[in-house]
């Protein structure tokens, strides 16, 4: 063979093997390319389902948080309540007075300012201790002055308020009411501080109709809302009926008794279920 046949082959295997390389390189990369296309799709695919699974998770969350303050609310059932009606046209059963003696409590001392009466129902307890706390925790000195009286309280009150109007009973209940039809005797409501028209002008009404909703109470006996109530406007005078119906009830603008009626609730006074 002659050198210059054997150089062109040379040259053409050198050729080749150029074309080659070039070749495996140019693939190369470009399996590198979809490699990395396929990594970043992989990795935005995982960080999607990512902050989409963790945004369900916060949702679910929040769901949970909003359903649970429903049911809770400073540490209370919000859910627990008491509508129970009591007044002239709804009187107490005869034996009430004497059964519910057994479910009354005591009133922490620095949480009243009177000693003559003292108790209150153990089931509305936490409500009124949470709720006189929290107020003097915010420098407001709210304390309970009158929670539950016996019948035998209440007739004394009653026989004294008739006194005064000359023996009108019809105005005396208008006022004091009478033994067996005062929400005193259910150990569910309480005075506050006093039982005067100055309470109106005190921080402490203020909070109360404020913050008083928030632990299941209401102001029982509205200054334009006699003709319902039968009692004169008693600013003092709140009325347990539980944190969600005390929230529903502000809401609608009505009186315990209006809000009964318009939602056609029927409240048995059974002692054994209170």
């Amino acid at each position: 063979m002659s050198k210059r046949r054997e150089m062109a082959i040379k040259r053409r295997r050198r050729f080749i093997l150029t074309v080659v390389l070039v070749f495996a390189v140019i693939a190369g990369i470009i399996m590198s390319v979809v490699s990395c296309g396929s990594k970043g799709k992989n990795k935005e695919f995982n960080v999607s389902a990512k902050a989409e699974s963790t945004a369900s998770f916060n949702e679910s969350k929040t769901e949970s948080l909003t359903e649970s303050t429903l049911k809770t609310l400073n540490g209370l059932d919000a859910e627990y309540g008491n509508l129970m009606l009591v007044n002239g046209s709804n009187p107490l059963p005869d034996n009430y007075d004497s059964e519910i003696r057994s479910s009354l409590v005591e009133i922490d001392k620095d949480l009243r300012n009177n000693d003559y009466v003292t108790k209150i129902h153990k089931t509305v307890y936490p409500y009124i201790t949470a709720m006189v706390k929290a107020a003097q925790n915010d420098g407001v000195e709210l304390k309970v002055w009158s929670p539950f009286r016996s019948y035998a309280d209440q007739e004394a009150l009653f026989k004294k308020q008739v006194a005064r109007t000359g023996g009108d009973e019809k105005l005396a209940a208008t006022v004091v009411a009478r033994p067996g039809t005062s929400e005193h005797n259910t150990g569910i409501c309480a005075d506050f501080n006093m039982a005067d028209d100055a309470f109106e002008n005190t921080p402490m009404y203020t909070w109360m109709c404020e913050n008083a909703e928030n632990y299941g109470f209401i102001l029982r006996y509205p200054k334009s809302k006699q003709d319902k109530t039968g009692v004169i406007y008693e600013s003092w005078h709140w009325r347990f009926v539980g944190i969600n119906n005390a929230k529903a009830i502000n809401k609608s603008g009505l009186c315990l008794e209006e809000y009964l009626e318009q939602n056609n609730i029927e409240q048995e006074i059974d002692i054994n279920n209170f």
